[in-house]
């Protein structure tokens, strides 16, 4: 009887230490998942919030546009237009897709490919958008001159404007995205170091 009284304990402790085990690993992994998601939304939230705002730039844009009165101008304010509308879109969509990453579904392996893709993707994304986004310092001028001053770039002489407005704007513009660029790409590497953390 004692030897049945120690098999029955025996097992009775090994399943409780596997329903341990495995409670453990789903407890890991929603913690990592939720880390993971916690890093990515410290670029998610500013994105959202630029979003927003570029948005309603391109909305005032969008029902002013019929001021904007010459064909350069117009074209500048459909360049402007695209870059406002497109760029937030694409960059909230590539970046959920990063966010909506889920490790408890999905094989350590897995994980770690469907990271790198949407990494490398969201980054190549950037990259792209400094390049639009310097464009988009250039052209959204002669829009808001004549919009908002009533001035017209291209038919008015500016003076001094563009010798002292290209240096400064151009430091300023690289300034600022390299010191974005490096906090995203940190936050996106620190998230990927959560995950491979799961080996």
């Amino acid at each position: 009887m004692e030897i049945e009284e120690l098999q029955a304990t025996w097992t009775q402790m090994s399943e409780e230490l596997e329903k341990q085990k495995k409670l453990t690993k789903e407890i890991i992994l929603k913690m990592t998942h939720q880390n993971y998601k916690d890093r990515l939304n410290r670029i998610a939230i500013p994105e959202k919030i630029s979003a927003v705002f570029t948005y309603v730039v391109a909305a005032i844009i969008l029902l002013r546009f019929h001021e904007l009165d010459t064909w350069a101008l117009r074209i500048c304010g459909i360049i402007t237009l695209v870059i406002l509308i497109v760029l937030p879109y694409f960059s909230l969509k590539y970046l959920n897709r990063m966010r909506k990453l889920n490790v408890s579904e999905l094989t350590y392996k897995e994980s770690i490919v469907a990271y790198e893709k949407s990494k490398q993707r969201y980054q190549r994304f950037m990259k792209f958008t400094v390049y639009a986004g310097f464009v988009l310092m250039l052209i959204i001028l002669p829009v808001t001159s004549k919009l908002f001053d009533g001035d017209d770039i291209f038919s008015e002489s500016q003076g001094n404007f563009w010798y002292w407005f290209l240096p400064l704007g151009m430091t300023f513009y690289y300034l600022f995205t390299r010191r974005v660029l490096r906090c995203y790409n940190n936050n996106i590497k620190k998230a990927g170091i959560i995950l491979k953390d799961l080996e």
